[in-house]
């Protein structure tokens, strides 16, 4: 049996993105090339986010929230589907729905998990990585950020911490909620992106990155994520790991 390929979006208040995302990546499923489904959480939204996702049908799946919880619990939400019917040689991806991520990438990144790797992590830190349309500030605080990351907590083969777009092995994944359930990832804010791939340090994932071009200047509207709050919750996660008996 082929093995699938499920993809997570989280989504809120995507309407002008989402569209525009799902018409680069659903060919990539009609036309063969992937194989499983496109599963589109929609985090509470109060725009038409969830209509779109119902409009397109097949492979494009929606899970709702009845209200904004925020983007850890919508990748919980996500992953949680996606393994409850993954096979353990299936890729389970994630990546953001506002159209700053090119899904041409995920052939690149399943062929990784093919190759023997576990975790696989569009990095804005490789040869040959573009970002663009994002302030000098922000691109300094996510360097820092991914800088005390590696300091602190180095996983071989890893840079980008706090990137979203990653495509896992659906064993890996069930291995995590076997262990943690849904502590997995339990917080909800932007550090929940950097604390589930600690969650993958510790089962010692085989990890590796790719280079991805973050195109900023596609999004429309601004981003949803205080830089400020993030970067305090970032040196929370790390105090709070550094200080876990947990290892």
């Amino acid at each position: 049996m082929t093995a699938q390929t499920w993809v997570v979006l989280p989504a809120y208040n995507e309407q002008e993105a989402l569209p525009r995302l799902l018409a680069k990546m659903v060919p990539l499923y009609t036309e063969g090339k992937l194989h499983g489904r496109i599963i589109v959480v929609d985090d509470g939204s109060r725009d038409r986010t969830a209509e779109i996702a119902q409009m397109w049908g097949p492979p494009v799946e929606l899970v709702s929230h009845p209200r904004n919880l925020g983007l850890g619990a919508a990748i919980r939400t996500g992953l949680n589907h996606a393994v409850a019917h993954a096979a353990d040689e299936d890729a389970i991806v994630t990546l953001d729905a506002d159209d700053t991520h090119s899904p041409g990438l995920i052939l690149c990144m399943v062929q990784k998990l093919n190759e023997g790797y576990e975790l696989v992590i569009a990095s804005r830190y490789r040869p040959d990585s573009r970002t663009l349309g994002v302030s000098p500030l922000r691109q300094f605080l996510s360097w820092g950020a991914g800088w005390l990351f590696r300091l602190f907590l180095p996983i071989r083969g890893v840079r980008d911490y706090t990137c979203g777009f990653r495509a896992y092995r659906a064993e890996l994944l069930k291995r995590a909620f076997a262990r943690w359930g849904d502590q997995l990832i339990d917080r909800n804010d932007f550090s929940s992106m950097p604390l589930l791939l600690l969650r993958m340090r510790r089962l010692h994932a085989i990890a590796v990155e790719v280079p991805m071009v973050l195109r900023y200047d596609l999004k429309p509207g601004v981003s949803k994520m205080s830089v400020g709050r993030n970067v305090l919750a970032n040196l929370k996660l790390i105090w709070q790991e550094l200080g876990s008996h947990e290892r």
